[in-house]
């Protein structure tokens, strides 16, 4: 894994060297449009529809749009895009499930650097005693970002960027209340239901089939003579199939029979 971040986690008077990973790859396999008779990538251009002409790089600018639809020019730096100061600061700690899942965005995980092992410990082990997750606040890709520090596993602390308070839109939160209200013999058969199917959470019981499926079939054609190598090929591109192997063996095997 690369890092992708590397700054201090403070936590009251202690500064932790840290390094931030991705915890989470992509789902998706990644696809790119081709022209079918050469193999070469489509490369996309930025035209202007009432001049009917491609536009150089100078001749863009950047603009917000309004609620109204009106474009307003913002081409200067905006306030909150400065540099990162490299520091994630811990605000307050409080149980996991006083944080609503909605607020959760990125995982990462944050591994201590040289010099900070001892208070990575230390603070992982605090929060997994306490059984609380630390609120902070960081700068990543020089803008500020609210964040999750939890302990996970054995010993190890995962960061999960957040949305702001105001990105959460809380319009849907009252559609509840338009569900006519249960009879008490339904609402038991509901709850034999939910007991019935409760069990312990194992994540490998769950595994991307569809993703699965579709590599396979991908390595198939591949192996078969249908892969086109691009008319340009990057530089320092390997062979199509041995990715698409590599990426067929990462997806998860399939469960046991006794898992779903």
């Amino acid at each position: 894994m690369r890092s992708m971040f590397k700054g201090v986690l403070g936590f009251g008077l202690v500064s932790i060297p840290v390094e931030l990973y991705r915890a989470v790859g992509a789902e998706r396999v990644e696809t790119h449009w081709i022209h079918r008779g050469c193999g070469e990538r489509v490369r996309y251009q930025k035209q202007c529809p009432a001049c009917d002409r491609v536009l150089d790089r100078g001749e863009i600018a950047r603009a917000a749009v309004l609620g109204d639809g009106r474009l307003v020019p913002c081409n200067e730096e905006p306030a909150d895009r400065r540099p990162p100061d490299r520091v994630i600061s811990i605000l307050s700690f409080h149980p996991l499930a006083d944080l609503d899942p909605v607020y959760f965005d990125q995982a990462y995980w944050l591994k201590a650097a040289s010099g900070g092992h001892q208070a990575y410990g230390l603070l992982s082990q605090a929060m997994s005693r306490r059984h609380q997750v630390a609120v902070a606040r960081m700068a990543a890709r020089e803008r500020p970002r609210l964040a999750v520090v939890r302990p996970y596993g054995t010993g190890a602390l995962m960061l999960h960027s957040m949305h702001w308070p105001e990105a959460v839109r809380q319009e849907g939160a009252h559609f509840g209340s338009e569900a006519p209200k249960a009879s008490e013999r339904e609402e038991e058969m509901a709850l034999a239901l939910v007991d019935h199917l409760s069990e312990p959470f194992e994540p490998a019981a769950y595994p991307d089939e569809a993703r699965a499926t579709l590599m396979a079939a991908l390595l198939e054609r591949a192996e078969q003579g249908q892969a086109v190598a691009p008319a340009s090929p990057p530089a320092g591109l390997k062979s199509l199939v041995d990715q698409l192997r590599r990426s067929l063996e990462d997806v998860a095997a399939p469960p046991s029979a006794g898992a779903r």
